[in-house]
């Protein structure tokens, strides 16, 4: 009875055994991208923003498979501003990091395509200050690329109300062609060195200039 037992038992483990799921090793296990590189050319970037458009890198990420496929940039800031002003704001974030990220010497090599474009970029740029719900709800309090459209929300879209009146999109083909036309109307009313700058006269971002760090 034991021995019958003993081999039920041997029969069953021998069973179970055979059903579960084997482990499989692969490798060698090597580094796809270089990710040192994407941090430094961020946090580079990132600083420049801060001192230029008063923007904090909050959190980025890269997505990849055997290459580079998507990047996300999430920033924050105390500002206050309509959407002609935030449109620009990510409009030229977006050109100036696409400049350095498509002439990186080691990253345009990862890219999954080259160039990458905003289709690619996945910017969020969350304006916090209270201001802006207590002064006027109509300040853009979210800009958001996504899917190479541009999404802008009012401060009173934060909140749990649903306003479809203070939110709208736009391709960012569109938000770039309006924040060229801005820059141009806005240029006879800058400082006259800045307008004479060299190639000033040419309204052409700075994706058309090396980038300075």
């Amino acid at each position: 009875m034991r021995s019958l037992v003993l081999s039920t038992m041997l029969f069953v483990a021998l069973i179970m055994s055979g059903c579960r799921p084997g482990v499989e090793h692969e490798g060698p296990w090597v580094k796809k991208i270089y990710s040192e590189e994407f941090s430094r050319l961020v946090i580079n970037f990132s600083r420049k923003m801060k001192a230029e458009k008063h923007l904090e890198l909050e959190d980025s990420w890269v997505a990849y498979d055997d290459y580079v496929t998507k990047i996300c940039l999430k920033y924050s800031s105390q500002r206050l501003l309509t959407v002609y002003d935030a449109r620009l704001i990510l409009v030229e974030l977006v050109e100036d990091f696409l400049y350095r990220l498509n002439n990186n010497d080691i990253i345009s090599f990862e890219l999954d395509h080259y160039p990458f474009t905003a289709m690619d970029l996945d910017v969020k740029l969350n304006f916090e200050s209270y201001y802006g719900l207590y002064c006027d709800e109509l300040y853009i309090g979210l800009a958001w690329l996504q899917a190479g459209c541009v999404h802008f929300y009012a401060f009173d879209r934060k909140d749990d109300k649903i306003d479809w009146s203070h939110d709208r999109f736009e391709p960012y083909a569109k938000s770039r062609e309006l924040a060229l036309l801005k820059k141009q109307a806005d240029l006879p009313y800058t400082d006259k060195a800045e307008a004479e700058a060299p190639g000033a006269s040419m309204m052409m971002y700075d994706r058309y200039k090396m980038p300075t760090y």
